[in-house]
């Protein structure tokens, strides 16, 4: 489906859009505050649009939002957001100086890990009771298959439907979890009016959006435990461009937020349909008619019958040269040499794997502090106090400590750049956006690769050093939450918890292992004509493939056969390994 873009669109923008996103919104807003037109394309992920064959052809990792500028595609927010502030660059949102550019992108690495705890509690409290409102099963399932026959998909959808995504128990331990994130944003907001260099930037678009729908999940912000958090959301709500692209779904969710009704509706959609009494058969029915409305402001009118709706495909538009530079950062120290790095890492940890990479490409010499996540060192209090995300890696540089694979891997290529010195992201903006995109994908399989790695990595190195699920609490250290432990513990047993099936998430992982394939097929790397930090990130994921048994097939994955058989004679990736002497020498130091 092709159409013209209306006259005020002239760089040719079509943003596929759910209103109830708060990724979605985060885009909006920012090209609100660039002063940029743009068309839109509804996907309903109610309806699991989302997962549409020709949806994936334009974002394979299934997730609204994608950007499209003239026949340039782009996905995952933060990308989408950088990509526009690189090639519209006359309102800045992203800070030019590498220090607070890196704090901006550590808040938005704090919510992405805040949004997994955030979207399953979401799916369990809020979207689960709507379809179970709103649908009977055969129906919610109908309306799936008409965008999706991938069995993962289809069995994610059963257990929302069901309210089967968490435990009472788990429940309250994403609570914990979530109202412990809010605690750090008001710790941060002491003093200051804004989350970066008390101005307005990227970090607030970021973060806004989801920590305003808290509320949706019956966790309201209150002023007394968070007053800094309350005056800073009270702030950015009148600023136009968060206002005014609030949706009607989520002006709804807020109101009905405000009410006892949805903890109500969720204990009486858990009890049997025959034991309902008369008072409870009454509210279901007001309620099914509320959620019925609410569920219909997703951002467009009067949405076609599912299934008959076609994906709008981009257009050639008034896009920049196909040589658009990055915005530079313009500030001495990115020509200054790097201070003395100290990498917290564990030795099986993909994403620290990629930064050793990194580190050797450069030539660049680094002190490691081994952090064994095999007992759950990343989530005890004395690695929060260097990374508060809980994940690894970990750097510090002088006194800067930085957090998160990709926006530490951004900052040392900046920092340890130079002639001679090779630079893993291309300076053009769409290659880079490119680089970005990767990345996003290979993030993307984290639901799936995570339980595979407890299962077969990190079972067997405690079982090598004797650890039972029933010793377990004497290798944990001290503060570490229960949830995580809980989580080790089934590990240890044989019994992590995936989201739909064992098989299903190695089936997961491959689909999105044949879109490399085929950009492989006409190219040695994934982004340019050069290795990049995508090359890079993606090997350190497949590398692993073996021990997790998931096995590349010769006929369907040749060009990522030959291409992981291309790296692995790179100097960079064989000194790389766990535990080498390479140019850091082994670990020297335990967390």
């Amino acid at each position: 489906m092709e159409s013209t873009f209306k006259p005020a669109n002239q760089h040719g923008l079509i943003l596929y859009d759910f209103g109830g996103s708060p990724c979605a919104r985060r885009v909006r807003i920012t090209l609100l505050e660039k002063r940029l037109d743009w068309d839109t394309q509804i996907i309903d992920l109610s309806r699991l649009e989302q997962r549409n064959p020709e949806y994936l052809k334009l974002n394979p990792n299934g997730f609204v939002p994608t950007l499209a500028h003239g026949d340039r595609i782009i996905y995952e927010s933060n990308v989408i957001t950088e990509y526009l502030d690189d090639v519209f660059p006359e309102i800045r949102l992203y800070p030019t100086d590498s220090w607070e550019l890196a704090q901006v992108k550590m808040w938005q690495s704090a919510e992405a890990a805040m949004a997994k705890d955030y979207r399953t509690l979401m799916y369990q409290r809020l979207m689960g009771p709507m379809v179970r409102l709103t649908r009977t099963l055969e129906e919610a399932l109908t309306a799936a298959r008409h965008s999706t026959s991938d069995p993962a998909d289809l069995a994610w959808e059963e257990r929302v439907w069901r309210l089967a995504v968490l435990t009472p128990e788990d429940e309250c331990q994403y609570q914990d979890r979530l109202l412990a994130w809010l605690d750090r944003l008001e710790q941060q907001l002491a003093g200051s009016d804004y989350l970066v260099g008390n101005r307005f930037t990227q970090a607030e678009i970021s973060v806004f959006p989801r920590v305003m729908m808290y509320a949706f999940i019956q966790l309201p912000i209150g002023a007394e435990r968070f007053p800094n958090v309350k005056r800073w959301t009270q702030r950015l709500r009148t600023r136009p461009s968060l206002a005014t692209t609030l949706s009607q779904q989520d002006r709804g969710l807020l109101r009905l937020s405000r009410t006892p009704v949805l903890p109500w509706l969720r204990r009486a959609l858990q009890t049997p349909e025959a034991t309902h009494s008369l008072p409870q058969r009454l509210g279901l029915f007001i309620a099914r008619h509320a959620a019925q409305r609410v569920m219909r402001r997703s951002g467009e009118p009067r949405q076609p019958a599912p299934g008959t709706r076609a994906i709008r495909q981009p257009r050639i538009g008034q896009i920049p040269p196909a040589d658009m530079p990055r915005t530079c950062i313009s500030h001495a120290s990115a020509n200054q040499a790097c201070e003395p790095i100290t990498l917290y890492d564990d030795r099986d940890s993909p994403h620290g794997r990629r930064i050793r990479i990194l580190l050797l490409e450069k030539g660049q010499r680094w002190h490691g502090v081994e952090v064994d996540m095999s007992r759950m060192a990343h989530k005890a209090p004395e690695y929060l106090a260097i990374n508060p995300n809980g994940e690894l890696p970990a750097m510090r540089e002088g006194d800067r400590v930085l957090y998160d694979s990709q926006l530490i891997a951004e900052y040392l290529d900046t920092r340890c750049a130079g002639a001679g010195i090779v630079q893993l992201y291309p300076g053009d903006a769409f290659l880079a956006a490119q680089v970005r995109m990767w990345l996003a994908l290979e993030a993307g399989t984290h639901k799936e690769f995570r339980p595979l790695f407890y299962l077969y990595v990190v079972r067997p190195r405690l079982q090598a050093a004797g650890v039972t699920a029933d010793r377990l609490d004497r290798v944990i250290p001290p503060g570490v939450h229960a949830s995580h432990v809980s989580w080790l513990r089934d590990a240890l047993k044989g019994t992590p918890r995936f989201d739909t099936s064992e098989a299903l998430a190695r089936a997961t992982i491959l689909n999105k292992v044949d879109h490399l394939n085929a950009t492989l097929a006409g190219s040695d790397y994934l982004a340019g004509d050069s290795f990049t930090m995508a090359d890079a990130a993606w090997f350190t994921r497949i590398d692993l493939f073996p021990q997790l048994r998931i096995s590349l097939e010769r006929m369907r994955h040749a060009h990522v056969i030959r291409w992981m058989e291309q790296l692995r004679r790179r100097p960079s990736v064989k000194q790389s390994m766990p535990r080498t002497e390479a140019t850091s020498g082994k670990s020297s130091a335990t967390l």
